[in-house]
């Protein structure tokens, strides 16, 4: 089963001060170039603490999965 789920990654703009975050698949984003959501600056994402989502969509598709292996 692949489980499909979104990493919290976080910024702080060296322009504007803005803190703010992106939800990304996968733990290989650290350290990419992104752009502040306030003023639109360049900033530098990185890996809060290995705080993983699961959607609801990801729950859904585990859910139906494990349903399928057991026909």
């Amino acid at each position: 089963m692949v489980r499909s789920s979104k990493v919290l990654y976080v910024y702080k703009c060296p322009d504007c001060g803005h803190r703010g975050d992106q939800h990304l698949e996968g733990d290989s984003h650290d350290g990419e170039a992104s752009t502040c959501a306030s003023c639109g600056a360049a900033v530098t994402l990185e890996w809060d603490g290995g705080v993983v989502l699961e959607t609801p969509k990801t729950i859904a598709d585990e859910t139906i999965a494990r349903a399928r292996e057991r026909k």
